[in-house]
């Protein structure tokens, strides 16, 4: 197909800008990266890290479990601990004595920090 004169005089222009767009739109990869790895980071710190810190704090907490603690098991059980295995935890409830895996204690009695 030829093109006449008019033809190709019409098409210059919209070449002209494009190759002027290519021209200032070069960036670095880093910045067009930088918002995702912006809300990374702050996801990481508000619910990551959090998160991570309480499960450290409460599987110290079951570790150091000892005979005579007033503990609150997951389920809301309250009562006291009166023997410890590695794996589980016997728990004195008003005279009846439950057997409880250690991660199921959740904290001590008092304590309302969840």
């Amino acid at each position: 197909m030829i093109l006449n004169t008019a033809g190709a005089l019409a098409l210059a222009p919209g070449m002209v800008l494009a190759q002027a767009a290519e021209d200032t739109t070069s960036t670095s990869p880093l910045v067009s990266f930088l918002p995702f790895i912006l809300i990374g980071a702050v996801f990481y710190f508000l619910a990551i890290r959090p998160q991570k810190k309480r499960s450290e704090s409460l599987k110290q907490f079951q570790q150091s479990l000892a005979v005579g603690d007033e503990v609150r098991t997951a389920g809301g059980i309250i009562g006291v601990v009166s023997s410890l295995s590695e794996h589980e935890a016997m728990v004195d409830v008003g005279g009846v004595k439950l057997k409880f895996a250690r991660g199921a204690i959740a904290a001590r009695a008092g304590d309302d920090s969840e």
